[in-house]
């Protein structure tokens, strides 16, 4: 909080030059309307913790921009959470939070359920809002 309506400078002026460059991507990116929001895992996070930064674009009533709204956020108890509600587990990937015998697969974390392809087109596969992913 006591970070809240801070210049870039102020806040991250202490970063290595290399991750300077990834704070500036962010900024520009949405500040120049390339997407919405940026969403990254902070690497070296502890054991037992998943370190999201979430950051939004924000704008004023008449549409101009008005700077990132950021949201830090421990992913795990979600995730273990989710995990021991639905019985499921993970398996597979290859990031700093894959499980050691990960080798299932070829998922990536970059691509979503819908860049996986085999969509036949047709209006009986197509999402509505009450069915799940599993539903189709």
């Amino acid at each position: 909080p006591p970070q809240s309506g801070s210049r870039m400078s102020t806040v991250h002026g202490s970063l290595p030059p290399a991750r300077m460059k990834n704070v500036e991507w962010v900024i520009g990116t949405l500040r120049n309307g390339n997407q919405e929001y940026v969403r990254t895992i902070v690497p070296g996070s502890p054991e037992g913790v998943i370190n999201t930064h979430n950051y939004q674009a924000m704008y004023y009533d008449d549409g101009s921009y008005a700077g990132i709204n950021e949201i830090v956020f421990n992913f795990k108890p979600w995730l273990d959470w989710y995990l021991e509600t639905t019985g499921q587990r993970l398996v597979g990937g290859s990031g700093p939070f894959a499980p050691a015998a990960a080798s299932h697969g070829s998922s990536d974390a970059t691509s979503g359920a819908s860049d996986a392809g085999g969509h036949s087109g047709d209006a009986a596969s197509d999402a509505d809002a009450t069915s799940g992913a599993s539903s189709h």
